[in-house]
């Protein structure tokens, strides 16, 4: 167990620096991890669109004993659907993986300055003319098109390493990393202060793909033979076996971990299509890598002087091991399939192959130390009979014939990601026609790939081409399809109004990724629109424990019970309802509790208004519900909704609308009856003003307003409406009429019971007579107040509230109560009666004299003569006054 940590006998600077290596390997294995679970939503995510619906409700009630009167209005109900975005790139994993990418290339830079002088020059040629191949001069960095960052980072990075390598060997490898990192800072520095490309760092990762590429591709093969020396260790090694042949286990294990590569290999090109499940190549790759930490170290021994492991092998080692997992998290962060399946076979098959000719190799080198029960690994590279030179050249020749066997597909594939990087590119800087040019060659090289067919759909999208786009989909669906493009595809049927195609292509969508929650969401959202509740309820309640956000079919699980429910069941549904902090989801429970005509106490989410004012579907959805369910209970939406509607002009209409009924029923009943009053005589929405309005005024026992509101809305509403008014303005006659009308249509139970309960004197209960009740026996402003608040226009209530104030001195006050209430109930003799001793007390005896009028007018002979008792005295005293004053 020693062995593993082979660093023991190091330098303390060695040893610091081997500790931030293996805790940068860490790191960049870490931010692969994040990568590789799941390309496609690295760069599409999944979008909530929001649709809004009207469903009609009665939140207005009228009590008639065991009667109800009501008149719909409409409640909004959010529906909201998964949606794919079109394919972006995400820029924090470029960063990151420049950052380890050039941690790990000064390694082996470093590396290459400790080795002789042939490694070294054809180490940095190679490295320059994948420089080269880079393009530096596309980030146009002192001049267009200018070579000159080439040339300067030629020169910094030869001068360094040949300095370290020719000048100064004795020197250790952190001044090596060091002086190498700081020429790739000064480049960075450089690159980020001068460079005119728009996007610098996307620039190169694109056109330096190649150099990433050849170096995982290298290290994943020379990193391919260290699962089968783990085998020889676990077989032979003393803590293991003691005193048998570890031959025959050896043998055992290696057919077996042989044979699972070849099912692998077989089933990748689709020679076999067994529906089971093998072990990832990411798993394979990942374990022979870790143990190429400790088992390279046996390999750079066994090439003498060549490769050191403590001055050279260990730090090329980690160096290669760095750029190739970021790398892959990269190529796996943008979605890059081919690119993944191009490091898939090199994996499989470099294995494979080179695995096979490791074991023969074991075997005919070995096999008498086998016999005789020794510790194989621990001479494993030392052949006896059959070099290790010649089983890599043999191992790599296999993987040449495996990958010709798919007539290089891998190869085209790698071309393929090559030029989906450069789409990338130029799709970020939003030269659409030449990405689509990439993309189309990238196709040319492997026309199935998902990459490049999704990013064409999105730049169709980008342009408004649906059917472009719709055909696209449908290509990224040929070998690897994915959730994300199903929704694409059938996004784009709905909007062409192919509605069974849209539901096919969910449920094909669905029969390949039965676990995808956005998927059954949207097709059950697909059934809703066509009223098959039950396959609507079925696939958004399967969805709600499938997604990573259960709210959104929570959400539109309200909508279609709100729908498709009667109101038993609804009330028993809802009550087991567990409340969830989602603005779509509040606002369909508030239009539930409407339906239910529930309206208890509800807190107002401040969410629903954004910091700019602008509404969200959702946002306005609940702005409107909670409004008319908390009309009792909260007055504030009766003023922040018209605030909002001149930030929102094309809602204006809804939420002025809206906030009259908090207005109404915490606020100031006039004013909103005005405002009704007004809208009510436009030709829109008329007849929903005037129902509303009829009901309001009904609420206030103004009958006469009331028919004369109702009287022109259609339907069975107005007329009921019209029946009741008539019934409780003691008009019983009329009312019979209108409702045996209504009989003689259909027969309703309903409506005869409507009428047996208005002729058997029932009235409505009304608070504000136990206010008034309550103000006369405890007089004080506040009591009157919430009088004349709770009915500004009832005779009793005016009259006791003016005679309160008027006694006060406070005549202005009590004047304002009575005009209010004379603008809608005019035939009241007691309001004129207060208006008559107001006028006089302000010395206007014309206007008193025209309440004097109209007291006798409607008053009964008695009241008229208890009033002009009181009136004639009053306007004597006046005119005396008058008259001595002139």
């Amino acid at each position: 167990m020693k062995e593993f940590f082979f660093w023991k006998v190091w330098s303390s600077s060695e040893r610091r620096f081997t500790i931030v290596a293996l805790s940068t390997l860490l790191l960049a294995i870490v931010f692969f991890a994040f990568k590789i679970i799941a390309p496609l939503q690295n760069v599409i995510r999944w979008n909530v669109v929001s649709e809004l619906s009207e469903i009609s409700t009665v939140v207005d009630v009228l009590q008639l004993g065991q009667c109800q009167y009501g008149v719909s209005i409409p409640s909004h109900l959010v529906t909201e659907s998964f949606m794919a975005s079109v394919m972006e790139i995400d820029f924090t994993t470029i960063h990151i993986f420049w950052i380890f990418a050039l941690i790990g290339l000064t390694l082996i830079l470093a590396a290459l300055t400790t080795m002789s002088r042939f490694w070294y020059l054809a180490g940095m040629v190679a490295f320059i003319l994948f420089l080269a191949f880079s393009r530096l001069e596309t980030l146009n960095v002192l001049g267009e098109s200018n070579r000159t960052l080439f040339l300067i980072a030629v020169i910094l990075y030869g001068a360094v390493t040949y300095y370290f390598h020719a000048f100064r060997p004795d020197l250790g490898i952190a001044f090596r990393i060091g002086g190498i990192a700081l020429v790739s800072i000064l480049l960075v520095i450089l690159i980020a202060l001068a460079s005119k490309s728009a996007v610098p760092s996307l620039t190169i990762a694109a056109y330096s793909f190649p150099l990433w590429l050849f170096i995982t591709v290298i290290f994943l093969l020379v990193s391919s033979t260290e699962i089968m020396a783990g085998l020889v260790w676990l077989s032979t090694s003393g803590s293991v076996i003691k005193g048998r042949s570890g031959l025959l286990n050896f043998i055992v294990i290696s057919v077996l971990y042989l044979l699972l590569l070849l099912l692998m290999y077989l089933k990748n090109t689709r020679t076999i299509d067994w529906n089971m499940t093998l072990i990832s190549p990411v798993y394979l790759a990942m374990g022979a890598a870790i143990l190429g930490l400790w088992g390279f170290r046996r390999r750079a021994d066994s090439t003498g002087t060549i490769i050191p492991f403590r001055r050279t092998g260990f730090w090329l080692y980690i160096g290669m091991f760095i750029i190739s997992i970021s790398f892959a998290a990269l190529v796996a962060g943008t979605a890059n399939d081919p690119v993944l399946e191009t490091l898939e076979d090199v994996v499989v098959q470099g294995q494979l192959a080179m695995a096979l000719l490791f074991f023969f190799y074991i075997l005919v080198n070995f096999f008498p130390l086998f016999q005789q029960k020794l510790a194989v690994y621990k001479v494993l590279y030392k052949p006896m009979r059959f070099g290790l030179t010649q089983t890599r050249l043999f191992g790599f020749a296999g993987v040449v014939i495996l990958f010709s066997t798919q007539k290089l597909l891998p190869v085209n594939q790698a071309i393929a990601g090559y030029f989906n990087g450069l789409g990338d590119l130029h799709t970020t800087t939003q030269e659409f026609p030449l990405a689509e040019q990439y993309y189309k060659l990238a196709l040319q090289q492997e026309f199935q790939n998902h990459k490049s067919n999704y990013a064409l759909a999105s730049l169709a999208l980008r342009q408004g081409d649906r059917n472009a786009a719709a055909y696209y989909f449908r290509q990224s669906l040929l070998k690897n399809p994915s959730p994300q493009a199903y929704a694409g595809l059938s996004g784009i049927l709905i909007q062409e109004n192919l509605f069974f195609d849209a539901v096919y292509s969910l449920q094909e969508g669905i029969r390949k990724f039965p676990e995808s929650g956005e998927l059954l969401n949207n097709l059950g959202m697909l059934y809703s629109r066509t009223n098959v509740a039950d396959s609507a309820y079925y696939y958004v309640d399967k969805a709600e424990g499938k997604t990573k956000r259960p709210e959104i079919p929570a959400t539109n699980l309200l909508s279609i019970l709100a729908k498709s429910t009667d109101a038993g069941l609804l009330d028993s549904l809802a009550s087991k309802s567990e409340k969830k902090n989602y603005l779509s989801w509040q606002a369909n429970w508030l239009a539930v509790q409407n339906l239910r005509k529930k309206f208890t106490v509800e807190s107002f989410s401040n969410e629903s208004v954004s910091s700019d004012s602008l509404l969200s579907v959702s946002g306005l959805a609940y702005l409107l519900n909670y409004a008319t369910n908390q009309a009792k209970q909260d007055s504030t939406t009766a003023k922040l909704l018209p605030k909002l509607a001149l930030k929102n002009p094309m809602l204006a209409k809804d939420l002025t609308f809206a906030a009259l009924y908090p207005e109404y029923y915490s606020g100031d009943k006039l004013k909103a009856i005005e405002t009704l009053s007004a809208w009510a005589g436009e030709e829109e929405e008329s007849n929903l003003y005037h129902k509303v309005l009829g009901h309001w005024l009904m609420q206030l026992g103004l009958y006469d307003k009331a028919i004369e509101s109702l009287s022109v809305v259609e339907g069975i509403e107005g007329t009921i409406g019209m029946a009741v008014a008539n019934a409780l303005s003691n008009k019983k006659e009329i009312a019979v009429i209108l409702l045996d009308k209504i009989q003689e249509k259909e027969k309703n139970a309903s409506v005869e019971h409507l009428k047996q309960t208005l002729f058997s004197g029932v009235r409505p209960i009304s608070p504000v007579d136990s206010l008034l009740l309550i103000a006369n026996g405890s007089p004080s402003d506040a009591n009157f107040n919430k009088a004349i608040n709770a009915n500004p226009f009832k005779a009793s209530v005016v009259y006791a509230a003016s005679e309160y104030w008027r006694k006060k001195k406070q005549t202005a006050k009590a004047y304002r109560i009575v005009l209010n209430a004379l603008r809608y109930n005019e035939y009241a003799p007691e309001i004129w009666e207060q208006y008559a001793f107001l006028s006089l007390e302000q010395g206007l005896i014309g206007q008193g004299n025209e309440g004097e009028a109209k007291v006798q007018q409607y008053a009964v002979p008695a009241d008229y003569q208890r009033f002009i008792t009181r009136y004639q005295p009053m306007r004597a005293l006046i005119e005396k006054q008058r008259a001595e004053f002139q």
